[in-house]
């Protein structure tokens, strides 16, 4: 009998068409540079871009060194919060590749956006006898029911961003996801850079998700404490709804904030209809759009002129590594309890350093280094 867990199951990881159009948001870059320390300094008359570390390609393997075989024969689940929202796709991807180059049975799943839908899917993979479970993005604190199956049945399971909170999620067992304190600090740095110090920041908060409300408090505190002339309004939305109220919502905070200046939305898959928002309110020419996860149309758009930054994440890497470490778990072998993944911080200034067609991903040959400490071709 086929479990009911797998009734949802997608064989490929196609991202539906938006409905709606993009709109041109301007990009130029002024004023200040950052230290060596990160802190704000003046740039003088010249209109420099602002310049940060984490501007800087990611060249060095970030992972597990220890060698070993992986248990032959598993039967696992990915859950992706929804194919809605690229990042959750390519992390997917990454960890279907992982799990097949090890002769593994995979099952993706699309979570739709839908806490219902990932609590009951969870649940019914542990009742069919799953060997392991990858969440992508699909928030923990949310599956209460279903975490409680996965603790007391002691299935693998690893958690793909969310931000963990220790001894609050019994059940989960690693965590792979971007620091999203680092991430916040680094957004909050480069407006305040970027607005020589005088920004008027909207922030889309998305409650659903716990990583991105810690990045966006990080991105609020930093702004506190680097930009003293900067200003913050923030909204919460609707993750499963933002098709239909998301760009509204944008425009109605421009009109009812007029001093915005800069729109952070935590990630790509949001920016589409927030940018919407912005051409609604008459504001292309006064609003800069910032973003975060590195998707393809989102590196394109600042290439174009008509995005001022993004914030990516290796969403393929965290694939793989996620893939490895639940393959350590489900093979008896020691695992780290959080990897921090790298990100990378782009704007007009470093987005020619490659072709990012296909969105970003590190620099390293990381699918190598996995294969060979697995003794896999």
């Amino acid at each position: 009998m086929i479990p009911k867990w797998k009734a949802l199951r997608r064989t490929g990881c196609r991202v539906p068409a938006l409905a709606l159009a993009v709109a041109a948001v301007a990009a130029v870059l002024v004023g200040c540079t950052t230290g060596a320390g990160g802190a704000v300094t003046s740039g003088g008359s010249s209109a420099e871009a602002v310049q940060m570390e984490s501007m800087q390609p990611v060249a060095t393997f970030h992972g597990p060194a220890e060698a070993f075989a992986p248990a032959p024969d598993k039967h696992v689940m990915v859950l992706v919060c929804g194919n809605f929202g690229l990042g959750c796709v390519r992390e997917a991807a990454g960890a279907r590749a992982a799990f097949e180059s090890m002769g593994w049975t995979v099952d993706v799943v699309d979570g739709r956006l839908d806490p219902t839908v990932w609590n009951r899917v969870v649940k019914q993979a542990v009742d069919s006898g799953v060997d392991g479970i990858i969440a992508l993005g699909a928030n923990p604190n949310l599956m209460g029911e279903a975490m409680a199956a996965v603790h007391a049945e002691d299935v693998p399971f690893v958690m793909v961003s969310q931000s963990p909170k220790p001894g609050d999620l019994p059940g989960v067992d690693s965590w792979v996801r971007p620091d999203a304190v680092k991430g916040g600090n680094d957004i909050g740095t480069w407006i305040a850079g970027d607005s020589g110090g005088q920004g008027s920041v909207l922030v889309i908060d998305a409650p659903e998700y716990a990583d991105i409300m810690v990045r966006n408090d990080s991105l609020v505190a930093t702004l506190g404490e680097q930009c003293a002339g900067c200003t913050v309004h923030r909204v919460a939305i609707s993750t499963p709804t933002m098709g239909t109220t998301l760009a509204p919502t944008v425009t109605s905070q421009l009109q009812q904030n007029p001093d915005v200046t800069y729109v952070w939305t935590p990630d790509d898959a949001y920016a589409n209809f927030v940018a919407q928002g912005i051409m609604q309110a008459g504001k292309t020419t006064s609003v800069k759009l910032v973003s975060g996860a590195g998707a393809p149309e989102a590196l394109a758009r600042i290439r174009d002129g008509q995005q001022a930054a993004d914030l990516a994440t290796p969403d393929v890497y965290m694939g793989w590594l996620a893939a490895d470490t639940l393959a350590r778990l489900i093979s008896g072998q020691p695992s780290q309890e959080v990897w921090d993944v790298p990100q990378r911080f782009f704007t007009a200034a470093n987005i020619g350093d490659g072709d990012y067609s296909a969105g970003w991903d590190v620099e390293f040959d990381y699918k190598t280094v996995f294969k060979n400490m697995w003794g896999v071709q």
